[in-house]
């Protein structure tokens, strides 16, 4: 393999890029010249190899690596957002995934180099002059660091919160906490008190329960937001959170409030003002002027309810599900909406077949009843179809094994191997039964935690217990478009699942189908249990990547 040569460019002596600001332009120039996308990779090769063999560096080598980061800084986001945009094989989403996290590491360790300058020394005023900088560079990347462990549900390391609670104490110490700074060209201007802060409430959100695009819109937030929050030793005003900077822990809520050296407090007050007066637009059916950016990008009035929530002056009380611990017990699980409508009607099915045995073939008329609030409807035999027996051949029959953790009247926790977990993710829909019983329910995935390397922990929100398999077709009773997959078809229409829920007290029906088949207001024929209806469909209670429920209107009987 070649070496890779960092130096001469036509010159007699050798000239390290890192030597001045215009070396590393002129170097920078012919890398993208030669390598283009690739320089990425070259940028983390030139600083791994300065981190490695130089020693004593000026602070003209100093101000090139400053240069070099301005100049990788839109290569490098272009890179993050190619990453998140797309789903990629689990080879090459680790592959593209170390060379990101590569990239922050080889600069924070490169700027920590400088952390260490001699104060009496002849560049100290020049020094002094860059550290901000330097602190608030190095912040900027231990929080990319952290914003990928929480895009994959995984906490944080306490080496980790050693690190940024130190660099922040060092901050403090150094009186340049509050100095302005501009990071990239084009960036708002902060200070490193600011990043610390928005580092902190976004920890805060780290339950697993927020999507990577809500992750990423929440730290949005919290850095527009910072300047409403101030750290502060006063403990006797009024407090939200607290950190000891001393220490390798998280922050959390301040009750109770230690006497330590370390400890800074802070309220959320202004801060919770501020997005309620934009819940307050977005409730009249506007979108606040400075979120219509964030709003394209995942954030939603839901997420700005959740952040009341978790970000309130004060903690919210309310009472969760008694969660009782489980032992010995598996779950069957079902994924993707087709699979999990073919599980649930070949059970149906099977019932009324008398397939089953004899307690549950004598329940066979109970299974076949569909209760629709509102109406009555007399039967009807649909026609047997090919489309069915092509899906059965298309599908494994095989399902997922979990273990069951713990389990609550809402629900269940289970824990299962990360390997082949690839495809999980928040909103995901599951067909879910206890190992060993027969009838499938409805679940959905609520939280995602990453419990070590080679382990996850989910919550499951069960759904409902006695989901019905329906189909859909047009208004007319024209049969479904023959260009749609085999696996979404079902009795000449479109897979749907019919489920009962009570809202408010009330009961309502309710329609899961494919998201791509939703328009508010929309009218179809409902098929279910041999029974049939003229329904419109109403609003989105819940959605996932290709499904979403939705509240019916029974129009009449067919």
């Amino acid at each position: 393999m070649a070496k890779l040569d960092f130096f001469s460019f036509g010159s007699k002596r050798q000239v390290h890029p890192l030597d001045d600001v215009k070396s590393i332009n002129e170097w920078f120039a012919a890398v993208v010249r030669d390598f283009g996308t690739a320089s990425h990779e070259k940028i983390v090769a030139l600083l791994s190899q300065f981190n490695t063999d130089i020693e004593h560096p000026s602070i003209a080598t100093l101000e090139a690596i400053i240069e070099l980061d301005r100049l990788g800084h839109q290569q490098h986001e272009q890179l993050c957002a190619q990453y998140l945009a797309s789903k990629l094989p689990a080879g090459l989403e680790a592959q593209h995934r170390a060379q990101i996290l590569a990239y922050g590491r080889q600069f924070v360790a490169a700027f920590q180099r400088f952390t260490s300058f001699d104060p009496d020394g002849d560049e100290a005023v020049r020094m002094r002059l860059l550290l901000p900088q330097v602190v608030g560079k190095m912040l900027f990347y231990l929080t990319e660091y952290a914003l990928w462990q929480y895009y994959r549900h995984a906490s944080l390391e306490e080496v980790m919160w050693s690190n940024v609670n130190q660099l922040f104490r060092y901050a403090e110490e150094h009186a340049i906490d509050a100095v302005p700074l501009v990071l990239f060209p084009g960036v708002e201007p902060t200070t490193t008190h600011d990043l610390y802060l928005a580092f902190l409430m976004t920890s805060l959100l780290a339950s697993g329960n927020l999507s990577f695009k809500q992750i990423r819109a929440a730290h949005q937030l919290a850095l527009m937001l910072s300047n409403r929050m101030t750290l502060s030793r006063d403990f006797l005003g009024e407090s939200s959170f607290m950190v000891n900077i001393h220490q390798a822990r998280p922050a959390g809520r301040s009750q109770n409030v230690p006497q330590l050296k370390g400890v800074r407090v802070w309220s959320t007050a202004e801060l919770i003002d501020q997005i309620n007066i934009w819940l307050a637009v977005c409730d009249g059916g506007n979108t606040p002027a400075e979120l219509r950016q964030f709003f394209s990008q995942g954030a939603d009035p839901a997420l700005l309810r959740f952040l009341v929530r978790e970000w309130a002056v004060k903690p919210f009380r309310f009472e969760r599900a008694v969660r009782v611990p489980v032992e010995s017990k598996q779950l069957e699980v079902g994924r993707q909406f087709p699979t999990v409508h073919r599980l649930i009607r070949e059970y149906e099915e099977s019932v009324v077949q008398g397939t089953r045995s004899g307690d549950e073939a004598g329940n066979a008329e109970e299974a076949a009843e569909i209760r629709i609030y509102g109406f009555v409807s007399s039967r009807r035999r649909e026609k047997p179809v090919v489309q069915d027996a092509l899906v059965k051949s298309l599908v494994l029959p095989e399902f997922l094994l979990w273990d069951i953790e713990n389990q609550s009247e809402s629900g269940l926790g289970v824990s299962l191997p990360t390997q082949g977990a690839e495809w999980l993710a928040l909103g995901a829909l599951l067909a879910t039964r206890e190992a060993g019983q027969q009838p499938w329910g409805v679940s959905i995935v609520r939280r995602i935690k990453r419990i070590d390397k080679d382990r996850f922990y989910l919550g499951l929100q069960s759904l409902t217990q006695r989901p019905v398999a329906a189909c859909t077709k047009h208004e007319s009773g024209r049969n479904v478009d023959l260009t749609l997959p085999a696996n979404m078809v079902w009795n000449q229409g479109e897979i749907a699942l019919f489920v009962s829920v009570v809202l408010d007290g009330v009961k309502r029906n309710t329609l899961i189908i494919p998201i791509f088949g939703y328009a508010s207001g929309k009218k179809l024929q409902m098929f279910a249990k041999n029974k049939g209806f003229l329904i419109a469909l109403g609003r989105v209670l819940e959605k996932g990547s290709d499904w979403c429920q939705v509240e019916i209107e029974l129009i009449k009987p067919l």
